[in-house]
């Protein structure tokens, strides 16, 4: 099915499956979708499903890229772009949060979302992979959302590594 909808819509159709909780892809945003033993279904039920998950996934991207928006850096004067980077970071942690239910494996997903934001604004993929990681350092956690402070300190953490990189 994946296939079929890359090769129809393109690459940004791959995280239909990414669902709450432990799916089949757990940890994501979408709730329409779970996994082939509890979602497929008959060929009706199962293509409406399919469907569902896919307008799902595809607002969520648009959501996303609006929230990426709204911490623009291209505008940014230099000494602030440290601060900026600090409210995204806790703005889309926190939204993710919200919207996986903090289930199994929020984090990766969350992950997925900071790496695309620092993407989104000029960092190098691999860089911005590393950074993220290197910020969250393991503190964030299946079934719990991460305590206020914590959120805090990854974004201080994070955007502290991305004035500090060279070319940033």
């Amino acid at each position: 099915m994946t296939r079929a909808l890359v090769e129809r819509f393109g690459r940004w159709v791959l995280g239909w499956r990414w669902a709450h909780d432990e799916g089949e892809i757990g940890g994501g945003p979408v709730g329409s979708w779970c996994c082939p033993r509890d979602s497929i279904t008959s060929p009706d039920e199962t293509l409406a499903k399919v469907a569902t998950a896919l307008c799902e996934w595809r607002a969520w991207l648009e959501d996303l890229a609006e929230r990426f928006d709204r911490f623009r850096l291209d505008s940014v004067p230099d000494e602030e772009r440290q601060h900026q980077w600090e409210r995204a970071a806790v703005h889309l942690v926190t939204h993710v949060v919200d919207r996986t239910g903090a289930g199994d494996a929020w984090y990766g997903h969350c992950e997925q979302v900071l790496t695309w934001f620092l993407a989104r604004w000029g960092v190098e993929e691999a860089t911005a992979e590393s950074l993220v990681e290197e910020a969250i350092g393991g503190r964030f956690e299946s079934w719990t959302g991460p305590e206020p402070d914590v959120v805090d300190d990854m974004a201080r953490r994070l955007s502290l590594s991305l004035t500090e990189a060279d070319g940033l």
